[in-house]
């Protein structure tokens, strides 16, 4: 008869195979993190189902809709014959990845955030005393200093186009498993201070010691107005809609600002030319953290210590993957070699 062979019948793919182990072990990070991704969004979903959160879809439909080209456009370049532009396909997977994982990513913490445990800003307060760090000082310092605000504030808002420029740079340049790895702990960071923060919440030091705009006329803390502005209408149930225009950090112990700056300085560590510059501008975001979001020194060093906790579990899953005979897949055709 004719018709449609039986799957028994059908040909069977051999998995993707790259003879760079570099290569190879970048793939298997970047599947990793796909199924990360699906984790996050299956949760998503589900706390949509189970609570009263409701999404404007047009904008989640965007998202998905531009990392799905990027994606597939980077698979068929890993499944061509020829796959000798492993800068590209990984380039447009890891933009893929991003373009996905950032409005998701956000989107977690305000289901989290939701969870409404007690305050802890007296505490965080209290602990930030007993190191002897004094945020009114440096807040004063600042404001006397007006020199610092520019460059202060340039690298507290650079924390997207790191992200951005590191996801394009890296595979660019040959980087494909440091590519990975970024990404791998930009999730893996993200979901561990999302629950640290969903039991340890605060608002921010500002509205902890009393302070107001007229206390600091020469900054404007964005980070911390943003939290402020959602972070209470999202524990005592006013704001439920999620628009992926609209959403902003609500997250404040541990800083994710301060987990950005190591996971940047680490990520582009291996470019000399790019080195000196990249720990320079992101200890100087270590120092904006307190003063654009509103943190805590112990927020700020809590981002330290959970950065330093994700990229060391993405370098182990990397190690893992490269271990992997070949750097199979079982979803990509081949075999090819790059």
């Amino acid at each position: 008869m004719h018709g449609t062979p039986s799957p028994a019948l059908r040909p069977v793919r051999p998995p993707l195979t790259f003879a760079d182990p570099e290569v190879a072990a970048a793939w298997s990070l970047f599947r990793f993190n796909w199924r990360v991704l699906a984790g996050i969004i299956g949760v998503i979903v589900a706390s949509l189902v189970t609570s009263q959160f409701y999404i404007q879809p047009a904008g989640y439909v965007a998202v998905f809709a531009v990392a799905g080209v990027y994606w597939w456009f980077g698979q068929r370049g890993a499944q061509s014959a020829a796959q000798t532009h492993p800068k590209l396909f990984f380039g447009l997977i890891a933009l893929a990845q991003l373009v996905l994982a950032v409005p998701i990513t956000v989107t977690l913490t305000y289901i989290a955030t939701s969870i409404d445990l007690p305050l802890q800003d007296a505490r965080l307060l209290a602990w930030d005393r007993a190191l002897g760090f004094d945020f009114r000082s440096l807040l004063d310092l600042t404001n006397r200093h007006r020199e610092l605000i520019p460059p202060l504030a340039s690298s507290y808002n650079s924390i997207g186009p790191q992200l951005l420029t590191a996801t394009l740079l890296l595979p660019l340049v040959g980087y494909y498993r440091r590519s990975g790895e970024m990404l791998c702990a930009y999730l893996l960071a993200v979901l561990v201070t999302t629950i640290i923060s969903t039991l340890v919440p605060a608002i921010g030091v500002y509205g902890e010691l009393g302070l107001h705009p007229s206390d600091f006329p020469q900054i404007e803390p964005g980070g911390y107005y943003a939290t402020l502005r959602d972070a209470p209408l999202v524990r005592d149930g006013s704001l439920r809609e999620l628009s992926v225009t609209h959403l902003a950090g609500v997250l404040t112990f541990p800083s994710f600002h301060a987990v950005s700056a190591i996971l940047y300085g680490w990520a582009f560590w291996p470019l000399r030319w790019v080195r000196p510059l990249a720990v320079a501008w992101n200890a100087m975001m270590l120092v904006a953290t307190p003063l654009g979001g509103g943190h805590y020194l112990v927020d700020v060093l809590a981002g330290i210590v959970v950065a330093i906790g994700a990229i060391w579990m993405a370098r182990k899953i990397g190690e893992f993957s490269s271990r992997t005979p070949g750097g199979e897949s079982d979803d990509a055709p081949g075999p090819r070699a790059i």
